[in-house]
């Protein structure tokens, strides 16, 4: 009960199994020992609280916080529930429930189970596409971080690496990850899960700063530590995250098994929103192979998807991604309303990455219409966009049209740099050292 004393409680528990002071108190104590407790003129000591829990069958802390028995199971099953009603699209159902069990949970003082809830929380602004938003939220999270399971810093640490890296500190948010998998590795013994969440936050920025040897290596350590994972989301995020790397390496096939398995356990676990995303990162795959039709059938059943999860960011990936595909099978107009009916979510959400992307495809739709100008000024922005964000494998393949597009207006001299701009990012990439 709110603002219940210690002794108040202590005495509806024990009135409520119809005990009197003396039974309660004895053996070790007497009736006005307990008396004295109960009207809080004598506080008890930590023994005397363990004694008078274990005779009403509570542990310390439900005695001591009025805490009902099984409450904090009782909450992490709210929250995971929850959680998989955000992945469907239920986000104000949702929220309402992390808000009461963020109360409930500060009420019994369970900072562990605050902790998630607070994560849940951020997750909520996180799938609206508020990355300043979520990124605060979730460092509000991470306060609460030595109460709670490595796991849940671990997965706090991996959305934080991916708004630090979509506001554009990829250089950062890798050093943040990386110091927080040296410091999971130094515990004894290894939270599995832990590890696998860091390592996945890593492998993406890894890929699009250029650093493939060191993406590689979280790949395969990765690999070895979902062999070990308790979590199956943690897994299957893993082995989407790890697809990525595959393709950019050449290895489709193996990106595709991954794929496969990361669809097949986020749609076992009812993560609607995740599924969603497999299917978006399948659509890239198949872009990358030339498979366009397949590509366009898969990203527009992921753009629609996403759309009814109410994932703002994933519809926006998606979208470029059919753009691109569009402009790929000559249907300009198409794919430049396709850019344009989603620029609005960039207008709150300066995700860096996403913004060098839609200059880019932007630019390649007016090289193809001839429009020479235009095309330079789109190409130019998204290659500064991208060198600031140090997004050097974008940088390689935009670097390498506009050098086509100056070339063929006969500015030769600017085409040279924007080629050389091009290979000094390429000769950066893949090295050991990714700043």
């Amino acid at each position: 009960m709110t603002g219940e004393s210690l002794g108040a409680r202590i005495r509806r528990l024990r009135t409520a199994r119809g005990w009197t002071q003396r039974e309660l108190a004895e053996p070790r104590y007497d009736r006005g020992f307990l008396a004295k407790v109960e009207t809080g003129t004598r506080p008890p000591s930590d023994e005397v609280l363990d004694y008078l829990a274990r005779r009403l069958g509570l542990t310390v802390d439900e005695l001591r916080f009025g805490r009902p028995p099984g409450i904090a199971e009782a909450l992490w099953a709210e929250l995971e529930d929850a959680y998989r009603a955000l992945q469907q699209g239920r986000v104000a159902d949702a929220d309402t429930i992390f808000g009461s069990v963020t109360k409930r949970a500060i009420t019994y003082k369970l900072p562990d189970v605050e902790c998630y809830a607070r994560f849940c929380r951020a997750e909520v602004l996180w799938q609206g596409y508020d990355i300043e938003g979520s990124r605060a939220a979730f460092e509000h999270a991470a306060q609460l971080g030595p109460s709670a399971p490595a796991w849940l810093r671990a997965m706090i640490t991996h959305r934080w690496v991916t708004c630090e890296y979509l506001l554009g500190a990829a250089g950062a948010a890798v050093a943040h990850a990386e110091v927080a998998l040296a410091e999971v590795r130094a515990a004894t013994p290894v939270d599995p899960d832990a590890e696998l969440a860091l390592l996945s936050a890593l492998i993406h920025p890894l890929v699009e700063m250029g650093g493939l040897r060191r993406a590689r290596r979280a790949a395969e350590d990765g690999r070895l530590a979902a062999a070990l994972a308790a979590r199956p989301d943690f897994i299957a995020r893993y082995h989407r995250q790890a697809a990525q790397l595959w393709q950019a390496v050449g290895l489709a096939d193996r990106a595709d098994d991954d794929l496969t398995e990361a669809l097949r356990l986020f749609t076992s676990l009812g993560y609607d929103r995740d599924a969603a995303r497999c299917r978006w990162a399948r659509g890239f795959l198949l872009r990358r192979m030339d498979r366009l039709p397949e590509a366009r059938a898969e990203l527009t059943a992921a753009r629609d998807l996403l759309a009814a999860a109410g994932s703002r960011e994933g519809i926006l990936g998606a979208t470029i991604e059919l753009a691109d595909v569009r402009r790929r099978q000559g249907a300009l107009d198409e794919a430049e309303a396709l850019i344009e009916d989603v620029r609005p979510l960039l207008d709150d959400a300066p995700d860096v990455e996403a913004i060098g992307e839609v200059h880019r495809l932007l630019g390649l739709i007016a090289h193809a219409r001839d429009d020479l100008p235009r095309a330079t000024t789109l190409l130019r922005l998204a290659a500064d966009e991208q060198e600031r964000a140090s997004l050097r494998s974008s940088l390689v393949n935009t670097s390498l049209h506009l050098g086509d597009v100056l070339r063929a207006q006969g500015l030769l001299s600017d085409a040279v740099h924007a080629y050389r701009r091009g290979v000094l990012a390429a000769v950066d990439s893949d090295s050991d050292v990714v700043g």
